[in-house]
């Protein structure tokens, strides 16, 4: 048998500790890492339910202002084609504060469940003041008009008038198909 000097002994328990330590790092690092991740995962996890259930609390009062703002746009019948109705109504508004339309492009109807929109791309031409007063006029016409978009180009040195680019979105509601009599035929 052979025997190891107390030398030899405390260098093979070093070694094997040594080793030891480096098997459970090279085991334990993945784990560690795993748990680290497994924890970010719950707190995104908790933070996006506690979201949720605010919004489930809120949703009745959501629905109660979503329903009164569809109360408030005009409603047109379903096979109705507004565009002209609509370029009529921004071109009325732009003449009663003195802006001038000089280019009015209607964009296709888009719709969003029983929401419908049409933007309208427009060039306009006139002062800073009426200006502000269409902006205001078309801001206090509530959820019916918006401007998504608005450019203004200086005047040229000859004239005080601006000009610009702005789309405006007009929104509204569709009234459902009137249904089939009822004695009428029935779809298969």
């Amino acid at each position: 048998m052979m025997r190891l000097t107390p030398r030899e002994a405390v260098l093979a328990l070093v070694t094997l500790a040594i080793g030891v330590a480096a098997l459970t790092w090279w085991g334990g690092a993945r784990r560690i890492e795993r748990w680290t991740q497994l924890g970010r995962t719950r707190e995104t996890l908790e933070q996006r339910r506690q979201v949720a259930e605010r919004l489930v609390r809120k949703r009745a009062e959501v629905e109660g202002r979503l329903d009164e703002l569809l109360r408030a746009l005009p409603r047109y019948p379903a096979d109705r084609d507004v565009t002209a109705d609509l370029l009529k109504l921004v071109e009325t508004t732009a003449g009663e504060h003195g802006l001038r339309l000089t280019r009015r492009e209607p964009e296709r109807e888009r719709s969003a469940g029983e929401l419908y929109e049409v933007a309208i791309n427009c060039n306009w031409e006139g002062t800073l003041e009426a200006l502000v007063r269409f902006l205001f006029a078309i801001q206090s016409q509530g959820a019916v008009l918006d401007v998504r978009q608005l450019t203004v180009t200086s005047p040229k040195a000859t004239s005080s008038a601006l000009s610009g680019t702005l789309t405006i979105a007009c929104a509204y509601t569709r009234s459902r198909p009137a249904a089939a009599a009822p004695g009428g035929p029935r779809p298969k």
